[in-house]
């Protein structure tokens, strides 16, 4: 038997908030604030003018900012994760759907992601780094998955276009976060995550 802590999941969307239980969907106003991108490169970098490597970098770097700024410690990029959150990303933009799908958990588990806990973070129309984990800190669900005390590793998915009849602004963006099975949180500290958004 397994004790796992309930998947959980947010959605950002430019213009709206829509509640789902544990996710959220958020469509970011116009004009979002950076979100720490000091010392993180292509932070504000526009998402057509960055490699997607570049662009997964900087997400990594300001979403460790977020944490470390908070008393957290910071997540390893992990490739699984990457690959989950690409596959997602690109899925969603090709099939111009807008959701977690139906099964987030086994989507994880494919890519030989063995969790004990894990969330996911999308996103569809902002242009940078920045201006998508700004959105996110700025949601209460997306913070709590940032600022989530649990999470040891991370992966981040990206696509240059939105997804069609959701936004018409450039970028969408799938963050995928994970505990490994057997693994002891990475912390215990919830008050960062209880005090979101920020």
């Amino acid at each position: 038997m397994i004790d796992t802590k309930p998947v959980r999941l947010g959605t950002l969307l430019r213009g709206c908030l829509i509640a789902i239980s544990v996710a959220g969907a958020f469509v970011g106003a116009a004009s979002v604030a950076s979100a720490r991108p000091r010392g993180c490169p292509h932070a504000n970098t526009r998402i057509v003018a960055a490699s997607r490597a570049e662009l997964q970098r900087a997400v990594v770097c300001l979403v460790n900012a977020e944490r470390r700024a908070h008393g957290l410690p910071a997540l390893l990029e992990n490739q699984r994760l990457n690959r989950s959150a690409q596959g997602w990303t690109n899925a969603m933009v090709h099939q111009r759907y807008f959701s977690h799908g139906g099964n987030f958990g086994a989507r994880v588990s494919d890519v030989g992601f063995y969790w004990s806990s894990i969330g996911e973070n999308i996103a569809t129309g902002f242009e940078t780094p920045a201006a998508v984990v700004s959105a996110w800190m700025g949601s209460t669900d997306h913070c709590q998955n940032i600022l989530d005390p649990t999470w040891r590793y991370v992966g981040t998915g990206v696509d240059n276009r939105s997804i069609s009849g959701f936004s018409s602004q450039p970028g969408t963006w799938t963050e995928d976060f994970g505990l490994w099975m057997g693994q002891r949180p990475a912390a215990g500290n919830w008050g960062p995550a209880e005090g979101c958004p920020y």
